[in-house]
């Protein structure tokens, strides 16, 4: 017989809802509404397997707006990750979700993005980089490079052909790139980049 486990999926919408709602609304705030929310429900439900849903419902509903989940993969490089996430992070502000996977986060590089991220006054850290898959499934995802092993799941998928980079000017023509390639992805998001866009050329 199956049971429905109401409490692991009210916990996994309120992740969701922080990370979605996070931006406009305080912690506290989330988690006091959501839990006033499933009580509500909780009191009133006959059957319990339609609680969780009734619930998502009118989280969301109160809330907002959805903000759109981008996530960056790329494989193994974990610098071309962070670069596409602090390029993004920089120019989209809040206005977006952004973050991405790699297969081993833990294993560190020697590279020349991270030097080329800090001359922009960029965070080389990977900070928003997993090796496990969070709790929603993006909106996007797009694959750096075509090579790039295509193993996330997202509800649109992107593959961006970015080229490999050896010396210290081929990564600053990758990071230019990159860089015109998510004000192009904003821009057809109908974000306002913070900054001034570049021009894409690839």
């Amino acid at each position: 017989m199956f049971i429905v486990n109401n409490e692991s999926r009210f916990e996994t919408l309120r992740q969701d809802l922080h990370e979605a709602y996070g931006h406009a609304h305080d912690a506290k705030v989330i988690d006091a509404k959501l839990d006033e929310i499933i009580e509500k429900h909780k009191s009133k439900a006959i059957l319990d397997d339609y609680i969780a849903v009734l619930v998502e419902r009118e989280a969301t509903e109160l809330f907002g707006a959805h903000r759109v989940h981008v996530r960056f993969a790329a494989g193994l490089n974990t610098d071309l990750v962070t670069a596409a996430i602090a390029l993004t992070k920089r120019h989209a502000g809040d206005a977006l979700v952004v973050d991405g996977t790699v297969s081993h986060p833990e294993n560190e590089t020697e590279s020349h993005m991270a030097y080329v991220l800090g001359e922009r006054g960029l965070d080389a850290r990977g900070r928003h980089v997993e090796d496990v898959r969070t709790v929603s499934m993006p909106d996007y995802i797009v694959y750096l490079g075509a090579d790039a092993p295509r193993d996330e799941a997202g509800k649109d998928i992107k593959i961006w052909p970015i080229a490999h980079a050896e010396s210290m000017e081929q990564t600053r023509e990758l990071a230019d790139d990159l860089e015109a390639r998510v004000l192009y992805m904003l821009n057809k998001l109908g974000i306002t980049p913070q900054t001034e866009q570049v021009k894409l050329t690839a």
